[in-house]
C-alpha cells in the first residue's frame, strides 16, 4: 500500500505543491541528460528519474525527520477515550453512561484509564460521550480541571459530545468509529497537535516547505475505552511502537482462558516480532481450536491475546482507516491487517476488567474490598485522580463489627451493626443492627440526612439484612427488611416495586423506596 508523505495538519502543504512540481520537472530533465551521458540503462534511469529530489537534500530531510520524532513526548500524543454508548440490560446504566458508574466508593469507572494517562505524561485528552453523559460530564469536569496540569496551555481534558452536522445527516453518530470520524472531520480534535509543533521545528532547521514534506513527520493517536480497570505505562506503549515501526499498536492482555475467549477479539501474535498476523472476533470453542491450532486439551494451556480496546494509531493510518469504513464499526484488527498496515501487539501482563455487565461491576467492587486483585489499582504508591468530595470523616457509633469494607466518607453507622465484604458509599446512613454482606451501596454526594434533613431517615433502617446487592444512589430501605435472595433467582424485572435481579444479584434501582418489613 502507498502511503503519502504528508502532515495530518496540513499547514504548509498546499503552499509548497506548486514549488515541488516546478522543482520535480527541472530535476526530471537535469536527471534524463545526465544518465543518458553517462550511459546508464534504461532501469536505472527511471530510478534516478522518479527519484524528483537530488540525493543529499532527501537524505536530509529524512535524518530531520529522525531528530524531530526524536524529541516527540508524551504530551505529544492525542488520546481519545470512548466513554461508552448504550446499555440497555445493566439497571444501574439507566440514569448514568456505564464509565460513570461509581467503584470503590469514591471513584468513577473512568477515573482509572484517565489516571493512567495523566500518570503516563499525556496531556491532550478528549472524552468522547455518547449516552446518558449528564453524570459523566459533570464528574470529567470537576475531577479533570486544567489547573491539573498547571494551567491548559500545559495539558486539558475536553469532554466532546456526539453530534448532528449536515455532512452526516439527521443521525447520530453509529459507533465509535464514527463518533472519531465525525470529530475529526469536524476539528475538534485538533486543539493542539504534535504535528503543528513539529512543523514549526522542522521549518527553523531545514528552511525549505517541501523539505518538511519529505521528512515525513507524523503524529500519533491513542484510542482507548474509558470501561476497563487496569494500571499501564502508555509512555511504554508508545516507546514500543516506535521502535517497531508500527502504523497501528493493538494492547493485549494474556490473562484470559479459554472459556472467557467468546467475549473478546483474540488475536495470533509472533512472539519474536510482536507481529499481528491476524483475528477473530468473539470465537466460539471449535472457531478458536481451529485459529489456536492446537486440540481441546492443548486450549485450556495456550496462552491467548485478547484485544484490551486500547490502540495506537499513526495520524495518517487512522485517517485513511475511518475514510475506508463507511459502517460505523471500529476499525478492528481484521481490517488493518487486511489493508496491510504494519499492526503490532503491545502485550499486557497485569489484571485487566473490561466492564461489560452488571455482574463485572459488582465483581470489581467486591474485589476491591476483600484485597484481590483489582486492589492492585489502588496502592500507596499509584495516585488515582477523581472529584474531590469535601466531606466529613465517617463516624461509628457503638460497637461496629466490620471486616474487608471500604466506608468511604461522611458515613453514619449505628451500634450493633456487622459489615462484611462490602463497600459503603459517600454520606450513608445506616441504623442499628444492620447486617450486610457482600453488599455495594453507590451513595451520594451530599450529607442531608447526616445533617438532619428529611427527618433523618436512615439509608438502611433498623435489623435489615441485606446479601449480594447493589443500592443505588438516593434509595431507602425501611427497618425489618431482608433482601437476601432465599430462592435463588438470577432474573427478575420489578422496576415497579424498586428492584431488578441479574444474574443473581439484586439491585436496588436509584430513588427506590423498600417499606419496612419488605423482604425479597
Amino acid at each position: 500500500m502507498v502511503k503519502t508523505a504528508s502532515s495530518s495538519s496540513g499547514r504548509f502543504e498546499s503552499r509548497a505543491s506548486a514549488s515541488m512540481t516546478s522543482r520535480a520537472r527541472e530535476m526530471e530533465q537535469t536527471l534524463e541528460v545526465q544518465a543518458e551521458g553517462e550511459g546508464v540503462e534504461d532501469e536505472m534511469r527511471e530510478i534516478a528519474v522518479d527519484a524528483r529530489a537530488p540525493r543529499v537534500r532527501r537524505d536530509r530531510a529524512k535524518t530531520a525527520s529522525r531528530e524531530l520524532k526524536r524529541r516527540f513526548q508524551s504530551r505529544d500524543a492525542r488520546c481519545v477515550i470512548l466513554a461508552g454508548g448504550a446499555d440497555e440490560t445493566n439497571p444501574l446504566t439507566r440514569r448514568r453512561a456505564r464509565s460513570a458508574v461509581h467503584l470503590a466508593g469514591t471513584y468513577r469507572v473512568i477515573d482509572f484509564p484517565m489516571t493512567n494517562l495523566i500518570n503516563s505524561g499525556m496531556r491532550q485528552l478528549y472524552v468522547l460521550t455518547q449516552f446518558n453523559s449528564h453524570s459523566l460530564v459533570t464528574h470529567v469536569n470537576k475531577a479533570f480541571p486544567s489547573e491539573l496540569f498547571g494551567g491548559e496551555v500545559n495539558g486539558f481534558v475536553e469532554v466532546l459530545p456526539t453530534s448532528q452536522t449536515r455532512e452526516h445527516g439527521e443521525t447520530w453518530s453509529l459507533g465509535s468509529a464514527d463518533c472519531v470520524a465525525r470529530h475529526l472531520s469536524s476539528g475538534s480534535l485538533t486543539k493542539y497537535t504534535y504535528e503543528m509543533r513539529m512543523e514549526d521545528e522542522c521549518l527553523r532547521q531545514l528552511g525549505s516547505l517541501d523539505e518538511c514534506l519529505m521528512s515525513e513527520l507524523d503524529g500519533t493517536t491513542i484510542i482507548l475505552s474509558a470501561e476497563a480497570l487496569y494500571s499501564m505505562n502508555f509512555a511504554e506503549l508508545l516507546e514500543q511502537h516506535f521502535l517497531k515501526g508500527a502504523d497501528v499498536t493493538i494492547a493485549t492482555c494474556n490473562q484470559i482462558s479459554s472459556d472467557q475467549a467468546n467475549a473478546f477479539g483474540i488475536l495470533d501474535v509472533d512472539e519474536m516480532t510482536a507481529q499481528v498476523n491476524c483475528f477473530i472476533e468473539k470465537p466460539t470453542k471449535a472457531q478458536l481450536e481451529e485459529f489456536m491450532q492446537c486440540t481441546t486439551e492443548e486450549l485450556e494451556s495456550c496462552k491467548l491475546d485478547a484485544n484490551m480496546g486500547v490502540y495506537v494509531f499513526n495520524n495518517s493510518a487512522l485517517l485513511e482507516l475511518l475514510t475506508a469504513s463507511k459502517s460505523g464499526v471500529a476499525p478492528g484488527g481484521p481490517t488493518r491487517v487486511r489493508l496491510g498496515y504494519d499492526v503490532k501487539a503491545f502485550r499486557h501482563s497485569d489484571y485487566w476488567k473490561p466492564l461489560r455487565s452488571l455482574r463485572d461491576l459488582y465483581e470489581a467492587n467486591i474485589s476491591i474490598a476483600v484485597g484481590g486483585d483489582a486492589a492492585s489499582l489502588l496502592t500507596h504508591g499509584r495516585q488515582v485522580y477523581t472529584k474531590p468530595n469535601f466531606l466529613p470523616p465517617t463516624t461509628f457509633h457503638g460497637s461496629v463489627y466490620t471486616e474487608k469494607t471500604i466506608f468511604s466518607d461522611g458515613c453514619l453507622v449505628q451500634d450493633g451493626s456487622r459489615i462484611v465484604n462490602s463497600v459503603i458509599g459517600a454520606c450513608t446512613s445506616i441504623d442499628k443492627n444492620v447486617d450486610l454482606e457482600g453488599v455495594v451501596v453507590v451513595g451520594r454526594d451530599e450529607i442531608m440526612k447526616r445533617s438532619g434533613g428529611v427527618n433523618s431517615v436512615p439509608d438502611i433502617g433498623a435489623n435489615t439484612i441485606i446479601r449480594k446487592c447493589i443500592i443505588d444512589s438516593d434509595a431507602t430501605i425501611g427497618a425489618n427488611v431482608r433482601i437476601v435472595n432465599a430462592a435463588g433467582i438470577e432474573e427478575l424485572d420489578r422496576t415497579d416495586e424498586g428492584y431488578v435481579i441479574t444474574e443473581g444479584i439484586v439491585t436496588i434501582l436509584g430513588g427506590a423506596i423498600i417499606p419496612d418489613g419488605f423482604v425479597i
